[in-house]
């Protein structure tokens, strides 16, 4: 708890050093989108850096708006695929979670039409002390949409032999002292109850919490300095009007897009108003396509890059 603490303060005080980004509608990617949908651009800089990155807006208040999840069921396809294959009025498809490469799995939560097409993995390390592999219960970020159309971050965890999809008020602590805490449940964690989103995807970690900085990667067991530094990434998060970001940030394109660190895109998020905020699968597979056009550049060099699942925004004819 006091490295969590220490941590939200550096990031807090380092915030008044964080110049604001000056955000620009992108016409190119507003044509065909209704009034409720909104797609913004910025060729600014973070903390002197190049950047580029683009932001999509849904007002969810719109009742033709339709979030769903698809996924490829051990298959992977780019988000224009998905875009292609799917019927009716597509406005944008975007990645979502972490995943194998060696299966094609997702290894994050997967809810469409209130099912559980993917729960929560496991995280599988080797024993500093021994040879075998300890299995960790992180419980890790995710995004839900409910019936009554409003948007809820949470860390959640998948119980039972149902999967039953819950949500904590705080993360798991799933180490202790270098071994694997009990898996989370009604009796090992207090303060757990059912979650209980008609569509949710998650990835972690948790960057805004009450609309501010609260970024929880150690405790999602993400906390690699690697993994915090610039790379390309997606986040999705929420306003208190019921409006839904996407935030994507093109990286690894020297001196034009060189990507965001943790830090910088849970303020980013809080400078466009969220209210919570997540990150998600970022690097190679970072792609929003709106209406059959990429927004960033992707950093594969096959362009986008194939995923298990993604998160898509339709409108209802």
């Amino acid at each position: 708890m006091k490295k969590l603490l220490f941590s939200l303060t550096a990031a807090l005080l380092s915030f008044s050093g964080f110049a604001q980004v000056n955000w620009v509608p992108s016409a190119q990617h507003q044509e065909g989108l209704p009034t409720s949908v909104k797609v913004f651009i910025t060729s600014d800089s973070l903390d002197g850096k190049p950047v580029r990155a683009y932001y999509l807006e849904a007002d969810l208040k719109d009742l033709k708006l339709e979030v769903l999840t698809r996924v490829g069921n051990g298959k992977r396809y780019t988000p224009q695929q998905y875009y292609e294959k799917e019927a009716g009025n597509v406005l944008a498809v975007v990645n979502t979670t972490f995943f194998s490469f060696a299966d094609n799995s997702n290894l994050n939560l997967i809810i469409n039409d209130g099912k559980v097409l993917a729960p929560q993995a496991s995280v599988k390390r080797k024993n500093p002390k021994g040879t075998d592999t300890l299995t960790y219960h992180p419980t890790t970020g995710a995004i839900g949409f409910f019936r009554n159309r409003t948007v809820d971050v949470a860390w959640a965890y998948n119980v039972g032999k149902r999967k039953k999809t819950m949500e904590l008020a705080a993360p798991y602590d799933s180490d202790m002292n270098g071994q694997p805490a009990p898996e989370p449940s009604k009796r090992t964690v207090k303060r757990i109850k059912r979650w209980k989103p008609e569509v949710a995807v998650g990835g972690g970690p948790v960057l805004v919490q009450d609309g501010k900085v609260h970024i929880t990667a150690e405790e999602e067991m993400r906390g690699g300095a690697g993994f915090r530094g610039p790379h390309p990434r997606t986040a999705m998060g929420y306003k208190p009007n019921n409006k839904f970001i996407i935030l994507m940030v093109e990286g690894r394109n020297k001196g034009i897009a060189e990507g965001a660190s943790l830090d910088q895109l849970a303020k980013l998020m809080v400078e466009l108003g969220c209210k919570e905020a997540l990150n998600l699968d970022g690097g190679g597979s970072s792609a929003l396509y709106v209406k059959g056009k990429d927004t960033i550049k992707p950093s594969d060099k096959e362009g986008q890059r194939p995923v298990p699942a993604v998160l898509v925004l339709k409108y209802k004819e």
